[in-house]
């Protein structure tokens, strides 16, 4: 599985520095690559407007209006279960669990 994993790694750092390089040039696209690609964020973090300036990549905050008329041709479904749960009592612990 670790072999996998470097080849997973490796896969996206190269695709991504591929995809930057026409922008930033080799060494700038190199050292970015590796940083999106080795676990500096959860796959699950945001990147703002802001800090992807901050690393040199080329952003607009501004939306075209045909972008927004197709994203509302697919709304998002509302979620019915949170995505946490609230437990009101305290939980017992393993040790509290194993003696009663």
């Amino acid at each position: 599985m670790a072999d996998q994993s470097r080849k997973a790694l490796d896969q996206v750092s190269d695709t991504v520095e591929e995809l930057l390089t026409p922008q930033l040039g080799a060494e700038k696209a190199k050292e970015l690559a590796k940083l999106l690609s080795e676990g500096t964020w959860t796959h699950d973090f945001a990147i703002t407007y802001e800090a992807a300036k901050k690393l040199g990549l080329t952003v607009s905050d501004q939306m075209p209006g045909e972008i927004l008329e197709l994203m509302d041709l697919y709304p998002q479904p509302i979620r019915k279960q949170p995505s946490v749960t609230y437990l009101p009592s305290r939980r017992r612990s393993t040790e509290e669990v194993e003696t009663s």
